[in-house]
């Protein structure tokens, strides 16, 4: 039972004094890996310290740990019982997560730790852990949108409940990638309770790190976590590079944790763990299996379980990509969490499917976990068929999104749009159908749909919108069904979901062809609309160097458009011709005018880097820069490498 409050923690606490100072730590993602972070500061400075964070892994009493050492069972069970037994004798009727943390503070006092690290477990305001009296300092991480029935259903309703930890003249840390609207909540809840708010520096962090590899959203959170420990030990005058080498070697459980799984499988290759348990997580996740497991665009075999009421479909439309192989198994009861239900695998599946996983390429495991993990064992070994060498790239660019629904894209209720569009999404189906006949035409093709999800209202890109509306219209008859699969498995068929203007339409697909298949591509279709033709290829081609001669495009234009045009329809064809002008005079789009387009339509906050770790960079031999915002552009042409 989740029954938010703080009356009950607080008549179970009465006669456990808080002789221990406190670090509070809320948000959506990240807090559990800062509260490891800090635990690990402590420690290495020789401060006595504590942790509790929820839920457990296995055993509940692995949330508490002293010193970087979960408990005992003995020494959880001793606490556990007086705070029962308090519980009884007093008729508090608390809940479980609500005896666990006085467990948790029990021993706390105890064990007489010196600091002790607490996550928050829901919200932050109304959350048992709030009841705390010693507060040091507070954090807040990265807020995503969860627990929208308890918490509220906008993101800032949710940033507002979390920014509840804050105490007056008690420091608050914040995670400054967090949305504009999320830091003016936090602010001016912070004005009005009289706490200070800081934001740490990721540079520091990086100067640190000196070239030790750590994904952008870890140095988020260690950034956060050193300036909450230096706040909470001013007397401490260590630097981050001295404090590293114990923290280097922390691995938080389920969180991007490799795992042998030989003896139950018999496969010699780690696994990778991750609860991604929300979008903002698996967007994570999606980042780093990207970059590590899909170097050359291989297929990955998934193995699912899911809590029931989890946004499924946000999480797998992030994480799954064409050719991918899923396995969905149900978990069992979770100790001292009844109310936590598992989703029924063929649900998980059911999801898998809208997202293009084909169902012969699936496992309903149910309960039987072991085979499920050798189910998808074998799979993973299992390898594609070779196809004939790609040299061809077909760039199917974004202007919409499709949402799903019974028409298969052809009633413009399904579609996200702009108003001015109305009426162009039998355009965009003439664009997709357009890359699939080229596709279908050329045994040396690969076609990318290209663009990346630029609506508030759904983390669905635009890319991966265009090829369910393909999936769902069979390919337009053009490709058999065996054709296309193979296709897919061979990475013949890309989704490219981070480009936010056409000049990143061409240059994300370009990167993205050399990466699944090694070489740069030797001709380039590009398909859009027919106005777009100069800036796309007198434009954006040259100035990424490819050879204009080796360039087709095919041009689509919305019906109407070579006739009289007016209203707002009309604006935006006047928007199209000044913005070539921008082009021409910043052919790369990184002066102010156009960044600040992009970032306008980074609504979800995609990684806007060509490349996801310097050897990779390295071996492609392009130069880029990176600009302030994170968007990373050429600095010269790819022209020169496409004949290596």
């Amino acid at each position: 039972m989740i029954d938010l409050g703080l009356a009950r923690i607080g008549r179970l606490l009465q006669h456990t004094p808080q002789t221990w100072k406190a670090i509070h730590v809320a948000g959506t993602n990240g807090k559990g890996s800062i509260c490891a972070y800090l635990s690990a500061m402590l420690c290495t400075s020789g401060v006595s310290c504590a942790r509790f964070t929820s839920p457990h892994l296995v055993d509940r009493w692995d949330c508490i740990a002293v010193n970087d050492q979960p408990v005992s069972e003995t020494v959880f069970r001793d606490a556990e019982e007086a705070v029962k037994q308090r519980d009884a004798e007093g008729r508090v009727g608390a809940t479980e997560f609500e005896l666990l943390t006085a467990t948790a503070f029990e021993i706390f006092h105890r064990q007489s730790v010196e600091f002790g690290v607490i996550e928050v477990g829901l919200g932050g305001r109304l959350d048992a852990t709030n009841i705390l009296r010693q507060k040091a300092v507070t954090v807040v991480a990265k807020i995503g949108v969860d627990h929208q029935s308890f918490l509220g259903n906008t993101i800032e309703e949710i940033a507002l409940q979390k920014a509840g930890i804050m105490r007056r003249g008690v420091p608050c840390v914040v995670d400054g990638s967090n949305q504009p609207s999320v830091l003016r909540v936090i602010e001016e809840h912070a004005k009005e309770v009289g706490a200070e708010v800081m934001y740490p520096s990721t540079s520091s962090v990086k100067e640190a790190l000196s070239g030790a590899e750590l994904e952008p959203h870890q140095i988020q959170n260690l950034a956060c976590a050193h300036l909450a420990f230096t706040l909470a030990r001013p007397e401490d005058k260590r630097s981050l590079a001295e404090l590293l080498p114990l923290i280097r070697q922390l691995e938080w459980p389920g969180r991007l944790q490799k795992l042998s799984l030989q003896g139950v499988t018999g496969r010699q290759q780690d696994v990778l763990l991750d609860g991604a348990h929300n979008t903002q997580s698996a967007e994570v996740l999606a980042a780093y299996v990207q970059k590590h497991l899909r170097p050359q665009g291989q297929p990955v075999t998934w193995v699912l379980a899911a809590t029931q009421g989890k946004d499924m479909d946000g999480i797998l439309g992030l994480l799954l990509q064409p050719g991918d192989k899923v396995a969905a198994v149900r978990f069992g009861p979770v100790d001292g969490m009844p109310w936590v239900k598992a989703t029924d695998p063929s649900e998980l599946l059911r999801v898998a499917g809208n997202h293009g996983i084909d169902p012969s390429e699936s496992y309903d495991g149910g309960d039987n976990v072991r085979d499920t993990l050798s189910w998808a064992a074998e799979a993973a070994a299992e390898r594609p068929a070779p196809m004939a060498k790609p040299s061809h790239l077909i760039v199917v660019c974004g202007h919409a999104i499709w949402q799903g629904g019974p028409s298969k894209g052809w009633d413009e209720s399904e579609w996200l749009i702009e108003s001015y569009k109305k009426g162009e999404t039998p355009t965009f189906i003439a664009h997709i159908k357009a890359g699939v006949e080229a596709l279908s035409r050329d045994d040396h093709a690969v076609l990318a749909f290209s663009g990346g999800p630029t609506r508030r209202e759904t983390q669905l890109s635009e890319a991966r919108s265009y090829f369910n509306i393909a999936v769902a219209n069979e390919w337009f008859g053009l490709i058999s069904r065996d054709e296309w699969e193979d296709m897919i498995k061979s990475s013949r068929v890309l989704l490219e979901e981070k480009a936010l203007d056409s000049y990143y339409n061409v240059l994300f697909s370009t990167v993205d062809f050399w990466r699944a298949h090694g070489a740069w591509p030797e001709y380039l279709t590009i398909v859009s609309h027919g106005f777009k033709r100069n800036r796309i290829v007198d434009g954006h081609c040259a100035a990424i160097g490819f050879p204009l001669e080796s360039v087709n495009f095919v041009g689509i234009n919305p019906p109407g458009l070579d006739g009289q045009v007016s209203g707002e329809k009309a604006e935006a064809m006047q928007g199209v011709q000044l913005t070539i002008g921008q082009w021409a005079e910043d052919p790369h789009g990184v002066g102010e005018e156009l960044a600040s387009k992009r970032r306008a339509r980074n609504c979800w906050g995609v990684d806007q880097r060509l490349f996801f770790l310097d050897q990779e960079r390295d071996q492609s031999g392009v130069a880029t820069v990176t600009l302030e915002d994170g968007t990373e552009a050429l600095t010269e042409g790819i022209g020169h490498l496409k004949r290596r």
